[in-house]
């Protein structure tokens, strides 16, 4: 955000904006999870707190966000039911943990969500999509429910209906970035096992052009990353 050389080599960053990787941890790992991973640590434990048994609709599983919420929330105890628009997608999410995952094509997902729930509903949603997405995770959204949203990729500007949102005391929570604890947290858990990276594909800095073509195809599963350097083998 703040230095050039995202993708690059090497960059100089200020030391306090550093954080060590746990031992034994790798590289690709810590890629694939210190951006998307620690936002969605950030969601839910810092923005917004996950009960044992509560609810949660994580947007989009196969994503980098939700991949990493689902995981996060089943081992707060949460139930987790996620959303994705293949069958592929579907069962990535499945394989991470989500309980049930309903088909995000369909219309009618919110009304899927609330008979999976037995008409509770979504304790809370986490949500990074924004747009339409955003007003159909109300549809679904239990009484005294919490959606937390970091994203507006599918649309800045949208219409909220206010009647239902404040008589059933709902929460909107906006969730920007993470700090220091939530990536220390996130590589911690990866260290521990307790959460592991989807990754699609990766491509050497030369191919960063292709790799955007295929994150742009939404046939992506998981996280797209871009090696910088040449991997150094056991012999060198």
């Amino acid at each position: 955000m703040q230095r050039d050389g995202g993708f690059a080599e090497k960059v100089a960053v200020p030391v306090r904006a550093l954080v060590r990787l746990p031992e034994g941890l790798a590289f690709d790992t810590s890629a694939a999870l210190t951006l998307a991973g620690s936002t969605a640590m950030h969601m839910l434990t810092n923005r917004t707190h996950v009960r044992p048994g509560d609810w949660v609709l994580a947007i989009g599983g196969a994503s980098g966000v939700g991949s990493a919420a689902i995981q996060i929330a089943r081992s707060l105890g949460a139930r987790v039911i996620s959303t994705g628009s293949t069958e592929a997608k579907r069962k990535l999410a499945l394989s991470l943990g989500a309980e049930f995952v309903v088909d995000s094509n369909d219309p009618a997902w919110p009304a899927e969500v609330r008979k999976l729930t037995g008409k509770h509903g979504a304790d809370i949603v986490v949500e990074h999509v924004g747009g339409e997405v955003l007003l159909k995770v109300f549809e679904c959204l239990a009484r005294d429910g919490t959606v937390v949203t970091c994203g507006a990729t599918a649309g800045r500007e949208v219409t909220l209906n206010l009647w239902p949102f404040f008589v059933k005391q709902q929460r909107l929570t906006g969730s920007y970035g993470r700090n220091r604890a939530d990536i220390a947290a996130t590589l911690e858990w990866a260290a521990a096992g307790k959460l592991k990276p989807v990754i699609d594909s990766i491509f050497p800095l030369d191919e960063t052009a292709q790799a955007f073509a295929h994150l742009r195809s939404r046939s992506v599963l998981g996280k797209v990353l871009i090696e910088p350097f040449e991997p150094v083998s056991e012999s060198d």
